[in-house]
């Protein structure tokens, strides 16, 4: 077995898509024919590549923050070698915004790529076009999700960490797991993992534990547990909620304390912290200043305090169940 790793810090999902993808995306088209018609942007690069002394940090981030040129590096030779499947661990640079491309200026021109909401749809797309390229319609993707972060987006940067309606890498999370509509698809959870302040934090190792139990499973077909709990199904019981998982053997906190991260509301969306138990394979939610509760949601911020796993101590996945309220 070969593993091959290609890195692209800095960049953005637009970074990694081919051209081709033009045709499906009218705003990738707009963004590629701005980068053709950018003659200084072209002749920046022109002039780093073919620079006898090669090319130094500053121009190695100017070139991974462009539309396609990484694809065209870094992904595209690739493509003639067998693949079992990719790991993809992609997001930062796509969670300036909540939705929507910006308008830009010549200060923040990289900040032209897809907001959070659009991300998981494209991302969608792109595996596709990947697995056309590859001859493979059974390649995996293995998706990590971003994992905690205390910053929010360019509009609100300064927000609450742990609340459930900030502008945060939350909407980013939800929309990575959009993958999960297609086949050959997972999503590794990191929902317990990284930092406040670091946009790249230290705790890699878990991440790579995780991935190595996705691979076992959906590429080498081991009978294994390797995802935490996910959302089944929601009962509502008097003033209570029952929250059902898949996954739930073992049900159990990391530190022997009361579940953490939930949020219920009513009809009126106005969010309060849940008090949450165990009960089996179930966690039943309540507030006492809220009679009818109706919606959850789950470590749905940007670094939520999170301790709910299941027997083989992977964390709980985050969810909303407001997805469909206007």
């Amino acid at each position: 077995m070969e593993l091959f790793y290609r890195l692209g810090g800095s960049s953005s999902l637009e970074a990694w898509m081919p051209r081709s993808m033009t045709e499906e995306l009218p705003y990738f088209k707009t963004i590629m024919d701005d980068f053709d018609k950018d003659t200084a942007t072209q002749n920046r690069l022109l002039e780093a590549i073919n620079s006898p002394k090669g090319w130094n940090i500053k121009e190695d981030i100017f070139m991974r923050r462009q539309p396609n040129v990484v694809y065209n590096a870094m992904m595209k030779p690739l493509a003639p070698y067998a693949c079992r499947g990719l790991v993809w661990y992609q997001g930062e640079r796509n969670t300036r915004y909540i939705s929507g491309v910006p308008e830009v200026t010549e200060a923040n021109w990289f900040h032209k790529v897809a907001g959070m909401k659009e991300y998981g749809d494209i991302l969608k797309l792109w595996i596709q076009n990947y697995r056309k390229t590859w001859q493979n319609d059974n390649m995996h993707f293995a998706v990590v999700m971003l994992p905690g972060y205390g910053k929010g987006t360019h509009a609100s940067p300064n927000i609450d960490s742990k609340s459930p309606t900030a502008e945060s890498w939350a909407w980013m999370r939800e929309s990575q797991l959009k993958v999960l509509d297609l086949p050959n698809t997972s999503v590794t959870n990191t929902i317990d993992l990284g930092s406040e302040t670091n946009i790249h934090p230290t705790d890699k190792f878990p991440i790579g534990q995780r991935l190595a139990l996705s691979a076992a499973k959906h590429t080498l077909n081991q009978n294994i547990v390797a995802e935490g709990p996910v959302l089944d199904q929601v009962e509502i019981e008097n003033n209570s909620l029952i929250v059902h998982f898949k996954n739930s053997k073992g049900l159990k906190t990391n530190n022997r304390k009361a579940p953490e991260g939930f949020w219920i509301a009513d009809e009126s969306l106005n969010w309060k912290m849940a008090d949450a138990k165990i009960e089996g394979e179930t966690v039943i939610l309540e507030n006492k200043d809220i009679k009818n509760p109706e919606f959850i949601r789950y470590a749905f911020a940007g670094k939520p305090d999170v301790n709910l796993v299941n027997g083989a101590n992977l964390p709980a996945y985050p969810f909303r169940t407001d997805v469909d309220v206007k």
